[in-house]
């Protein structure tokens, strides 16, 4: 009886420690994948192997490498039953020690994090960003945003997103702007020590101010909507055999469309570029270098003037992930 215990004990443990190929006829193999450009080729953990396809996958898992690791595999969930295939969890949040070069210096504290619950076929996402600074005792920014997300795959590396973005400013005049954006996103990278993707999204983006007469004069109204183009990306890339990782995400975005005689808006870049070091499984160390920039240009009674909203930041940012 001990041997048969043992032999079962090691069936039920492979699944966990190996790779997982879902195929789009709704079987699931387990092993070891080496990937191409065409197919994948997948060595049982008793022998043999079969290369399969990429049109045939639906999705595929890598198993968990070794130390040193970017943090833990998140959790898995079965909402159903034990057959179901399960939805896999992740999160990550930062406390960030901001510096802002700008005309007047100022020091401040931020929060953001992150929510990721996936399967072979959904991937949905909640981003989070909480802001507070102050001058000289004086509140200068007060504002918080929050950015739900659903991708639908339609293969292995092309997915379809719908995402909203609300951002709600306390101080500024203009204290809530809404983007709601769809489009294709593809996946050129999808491995354990490297993840890319861009994003090719349309939408519109509606902006509401509180009583401004420069802002009535310009637009008749309280509030304002732009159709716009969206190329987003995000990127990560772990430094082989180390516990350092790059990482950059953001986006373009351009307006198709002026409901404004007098002020045009070019375009918004939104972006950031860093690095990350592991401390622990789950403790990391960030910096990273931030761009917002938003180029308007007024033109009233002849006179035309660049209104530059460039800000760069660098944050020191101390977190969590799972």
């Amino acid at each position: 009886m001990r041997p048969l215990l043992l032999a079962l004990l090691l069936l039920l443990a492979l699944p966990a420690a190996a790779d997982v190929i879902w195929l789009k006829n709704g079987d699931r193999l387990t092993g070891e994948v080496q990937a191409n450009e065409e197919s994948l080729i997948l060595t049982f953990p008793f022998g043999g192997e079969v290369e399969i396809p990429r049109s045939a996958v639906k999705r595929w898992r890598a198993k968990p490498k070794a130390a040193p690791k970017l943090s833990n595999k998140g959790i898995d969930l079965t909402l159903l039953t034990p057959d179901d295939e399960k939805w896999h969890l992740t999160g990550s949040g930062d406390i960030n020690l901001k510096i802002k070069d700008s005309t007047n210096r100022t020091n401040s504290l931020s929060t953001k994090g992150k929510l990721e619950l996936e399967n072979p076929d959904w991937r949905s996402g909640l981003e989070g960003e909480y802001e507070y600074d102050t001058s000289n005792g004086v509140t200068t920014d007060h504002n918080y945003r929050l950015k739900p997300r659903v991708d639908y795959f339609i293969t292995d590396r092309w997915y379809w997103r719908g995402t909203i973005d609300y951002q709600r400013d306390l101080q500024d005049p203009v204290y809530l702007e809404v983007d709601y954006n769809t489009g294709p996103g593809y996946r050129v990278w999808k491995e354990s020590k490297k993840k890319l993707e861009f994003l090719l999204l349309g939408g519109l983006r509606e902006a509401y101010w509180r009583a401004n007469p420069t802002f009535y004069r310009l637009f008749n109204s309280d509030h304002v909507a732009y159709p716009t183009m969206t190329l987003a990306w995000d990127y990560q890339h772990r430094i082989e055999d180390t516990r350092f990782e790059l990482f950059s995400s953001g986006e373009y975005i351009h307006y198709l469309s002026q409901p404004a005689e007098f002020l045009t808006y070019e375009r918004t870049v939104d972006s950031e570029l860093g690095m990350r070091y592991y401390i622990s499984d789950n403790l990391r160390l960030s910096w990273s270098a931030n761009l917002t920039w938003d180029d308007v240009y007024v033109d009233y009674q002849g006179v035309s003037r660049n209104v530059n909203g460039r800000e760069w930041r660098q944050l020191l940012s101390l977190g969590v992930s799972f």
